[in-house]
């Protein structure tokens, strides 16, 4: 039997996840860079204007308060993590398949390819 790929790894661990977004976001998040190969977050600083790819980017909301973004990368993207269920996971993992990177096996489950 060959040894499970970093995806294989990938899906395993967070196939069983709780999906307690305070606990386990920030660590997905960088686990999943790592498997798309692409950078880590920066550390936030003070300055909202230096902070292009980070983590709680603070925002202003309409009423006045602050809020915050889970992972924001300035031009791309902002990804706000919820607790979820099993099906945002398997979500994952689909997007996932149809990038290429895992596929459905009998149905229930997923593999790395």
């Amino acid at each position: 039997m060959s040894n499970p790929t970093p995806v294989q790894d990938f899906i395993r661990r967070w196939q069983a996840s709780g999906a307690a977004e305070r606990a386990n976001f920030s660590q997905f998040a960088v686990q999943l860079c790592d498997i798309l190969n692409v950078p880590h977050p920066d550390p936030t600083t003070p300055y909202d204007d230096r902070n292009a790819y980070v983590f709680e980017r603070s925002v202003p909301l309409p009423h006045g308060s602050t809020g915050r973004i889970d992972l924001y990368k300035r031009g791309c993207f902002v990804l706000e993590a919820k607790q979820g269920s099993a099906a945002r996971v398997t979500e994952l993992l689909e997007t996932l398949a149809s990038l290429g990177q895992a596929r459905l096996v009998e149905g229930e489950r997923f593999v790395a390819q």
